[in-house]
């Protein structure tokens, strides 16, 4: 075996593709430079996604016409000088590859002009090499333009995708830049046409509203500043009206850079737990600013992964400040906003068979809310969590189509799904100890069985379903018999509530199987939608609604209640 040094050539392409994947690539790069080099503003112009053309025009400091050459050259920097310097990062670009790697695989032309000089530069690289320097008229900043990218790198050209594919990475991530830069004014053109433009005010609500619309911007909300060990979380999140089918929405930035972090989407979506339905997901835009030698940029070559010194410590701080600006700040949906896709509803519907109501007495029920919340001890009343301002005292007007029930609060109506509401008590109620364990036996033993996927994860589940009331055991093969069932079950079909629990619990992507549980165990214990209730059931469900911690979700994240405020009725009446 003979050992030899690698072609300068054949090293700068294998560098290069580290660096350049591709067209987004080479825009991330670009546009890091731009932002390092302090610009205001920054043009992103792309033909043919990118596989044609690329230009970057900004308005920074600019690059000296003795320095455009030496900025070709790998490892060569203005951001890091020093070992001392990596634990101490500000900047997004530091490596040195950016340029050198670009250049290594297409046609590339800059010019740049700094405040020092009154004419600008321009250097012609052609894979790697350079043409011509020529000096040329040029505002102040920088322009670069990126053209025949792997011309000379065909085996990385045929896994492109097509130009549209491609146009789609670039929108996506000069997207989160503007979100990420308020304070820079961004303008992104594909094919000739504009994509989209932000002021660079400085206002993230105005970034934000031209990236996504003024519908979307409206139901925004702007995080209360979270700051505790050194670490502050600011941004925006959606209301719990808003929701959508994937965590692509989600934007996560560390010291002004955008991570791909599954521990932070995980953060993310623990804050909104039980307030979105299942697999469902938020709009965010969250901003974490902390000490840069407490957090390691220097792990992947696209910069898009980072390590954390104290990463509990980060994910408590984005959990915390999201959860509670939810809290405080979400309320009740209204009827122009308020949706819930049939196919949700039907399933919900169809989680099992009807079960009898398990509505407590009203007897000895304090009707003061503050002190009904002190003696069931669901609230602290010294919390600046407190739910009396989300759903207000109620007073029951009736009950429609023997589902909904219709309220008179202090500003207009409010509509209460009572399956939902109840399924919220008794979740609630399973959590804080109420019927915690408790078991109810059966009168007449009943036998299950099982499919065999389920069979043979059973026994990492028995134990749990043990804990949470139900009394079984194997009688071979697939079947097992029912013997107790949870208190709060109250059903006359425990069979099916059985294999639902056991179903769910052995579902794939379930994160928390005691909380699954319970939440299944909650729905089918609920009161269903169709069945008739008294006056005196009515009440005392609201009462519970009332002191629950959460009350404006079912333990699934559906709502449970629409507001028909005051002004909303008065303009339908047209009193206003």
């Amino acid at each position: 075996m003979i050992i030899n040094i690698l072609d300068k050539g054949v090293s700068s392409l294998i560098a290069a593709g580290e660096v350049v994947e591709r067209p987004v690539s080479i825009v991330k790069e670009l546009i890091e430079n731009s932002l390092d080099a302090g610009s205001k503003r920054v043009d992103v112009i792309v033909q043919h996604g990118g596989i044609q053309t690329i230009q970057v025009v900004d308005d920074g400091q600019g690059i000296s016409s003795a320095q455009m050459a030496l900025a070709f050259h790998r490892f060569a920097t203005s951001k890091l000088q020093t070992i001392e310097g990596l634990d101490q990062i500000r900047t997004l670009g530091f490596r040195g590859e950016a340029l050198a790697s670009i250049s290594a695989v297409s046609d590339t032309t800059m010019i740049s002009r700094p405040v020092t000089q009154d004419i600008g530069t321009k250097i012609h690289l052609i894979e790697g090499d350079i043409v011509n320097i020529t000096d040329q008229g040029s505002p102040l900043g920088t322009s670069i333009t990126v053209s025949n990218l792997f011309a000379n790198f065909p085996a990385r050209r045929k896994f492109l995708r097509s130009p549209g594919a491609e146009s789609s990475k670039i929108v996506n991530l000069c997207s989160k830049y503007a979100l990420a830069y308020p304070d820079v004014a961004w303008n992104l053109t594909l094919g000739g046409k504009n994509k989209f433009i932000t002021p660079g005010n400085g206002q993230l609500i105005d970034a934000f509203t031209g990236i996504y619309g003024v519908e979307l911007s409206e139901n925004m909300i702007p995080i209360k500043n979270f700051t505790g060990n050194d670490i502050n979380v600011q941004g925006l999140i959606s209301s719990t009206k808003i929701n959508r089918s994937n965590r692509a929405n989600i934007h996560i930035f560390v010291n002004g850079r955008w991570i791909s972090s599954p521990l932070l989407n995980q953060a993310v979506t623990q804050g909104y737990h039980n307030l979105l339905p299942e697999r469902k997901f938020p709009v965010c835009v969250i901003d974490i600013k902390l000490n840069p030698a407490e957090v390691d940029v220097n792990v992947h070559p696209a910069k898009t992964e980072v390590r954390f010194l104290d990463s509990s410590a980060v994910f408590s701080a984005v959990h915390q400040s999201i959860r509670q600006t939810l809290i405080e700040e979400s309320g009740i949906p209204t009827p122009t906003t308020y949706e819930v896709s049939k196919k949700f509803s039907e399933n919900v519907a169809r989680s099992g068979s009807f079960w009898t109501s398990n509505l407590k007495s009203s007897e000895n029920r304090t009707t003061n809310i503050l002190e009904s919340m002190i003696q069931h001890h669901t609230i602290d009343t010294d919390s600046q969590f407190s739910h009396v301002k989300v759903l207000p005292l109620l007073r029951v007007l009736g009950q429609v189509k023997n589902t909904y029930i219709v309220n008179e609060g202090p500003d207009g109506i409010y509509v209460i799904d009572q399956h939902a509401a109840h399924e919220r008590v008794l979740y609630e109620d399973f959590l804080s100890g109420v019927n915690t364990s408790a078991s109810q036996a059966l009168l007449d033993s009943v036998v299950v069985d099982l499919e065999s996927h389920l069979i043979d994860s059973m026994d990492s589940i028995t134990d749990l379903l043990s804990d949470i009331g139900f009394v079984f055991e194997h009688f071979g093969d697939s079947s097992y018999i029912l013997r107790g069932v949870p208190t709060i079950f109250n059903s006359s079909d425990p069979k099916d509530g059985f294999i639902d629990v056991i179903t769910n619990l052995l579902r794939e992507n379930v994160d928390d199987r005691r909380d699954a549980a319970v939440k299944t165990i909650a729905c089918h214990a609920a009161v269903r939608a169709g069945k008739t209730l008294s006056l005196v059931e009515m009440q005392e469900l609201i009462k519970s609604l009332e002191i629950c911690k959460e009350p404006q979700t079912c333990a699934h994240g559906r709502p449970t209640v629409i507001h028909l405020n005051s002004n909303y009725l008065e303009s339908q009446f047209g009193r206003r």
